[in-house]
């Protein structure tokens, strides 16, 4: 039963399930980007009153998910090549930032699990390999997320990932793109394990780099600047 048609339990906390299942829907594609969102047959699909859906609507806004517009329903932002270029510069400006901060707090067992996972993931001829790469890539870059001890950063940072996660719908099964960004990983692990951290931030900026441009690479023809 697709996010659109299973109703919510009813509780205290009903604004804050329509909201996280509307961003799940919106990442996952479910809700494709420039599509219009009513809120009347949504709310009766859902079977949740208008006031927290409507409310759920505004965060999602707020976030970066959705468009409003004055007198017309809003809709899903079309992401375009400026709007790539733009979350990546940032998400450059949060990483290094993040990595810095956290340098101190690094701990050799941390980074010994990271090269286990990173070990873990290197067949590349395993059917589930773009899985094992994807848990290595959250693992590594959450090690300095959740270490750099700045709250506000890590919310800024976390609100980007979710971004990523449309992202890496549109490159699809690129494994080429995929080892590239495995490579690029591993050469930021070898950093971190010889505790080098000018190569390390150095290694993590030209990775973040190199994303920017293969995820504008693979920018939708559909995709366009929303109004």
């Amino acid at each position: 039963m697709s996010s659109t048609t299973r109703p919510l339990k009813r509780s205290g906390q009903t604004a804050d399930q329509i909201f996280d299942r509307l961003i799940e829907a919106i990442l996952s594609g479910e809700f494709p980007s420039g599509s219009v969102v009513r809120e009347a047959p949504l709310a009766r699909d859902w079977k949740v009153s208008r006031t927290p859906l409507r409310e759920a609507v505004r965060r999602a806004a707020e976030s970066g998910f959705i468009v409003l517009r004055p007198n017309q329903a809003p809709i899903i932002r079309l992401l375009t090549a400026e709007d790539i270029r733009d979350l990546y510069d940032l998400r450059e400006v949060l990483e290094l930032h993040a990595l810095n901060l956290a340098w101190p707090h690094l701990s050799d067992g941390q980074i010994k699990s990271l090269r286990a996972l990173a070990t873990r993931a290197r067949p590349r001829d395993a059917r589930d390999w773009p899985q094992r790469c994807l848990k290595f890539d959250l693992a590594l870059h959450g090690l300095w997320t959740q270490r750099c001890g700045n709250s506000w950063l890590v919310a800024d940072l976390e609100r980007h990932y979710q971004f990523l996660r449309i992202f890496q719908s549109w490159i699809g099964r690129d494994l080429g793109a995929l080892a590239k960004s495995y490579d690029e990983h591993l050469a930021i692990l070898d950093a971190l394990e010889a505790g080098d951290q000018t190569e390390a931030v150095a290694r993590l900026r030209r990775h973040i780099q190199a994303s920017a441009r293969l995820v504008e690479e693979a920018l939708p023809k559909s995709e366009s600047v929303a109004g």
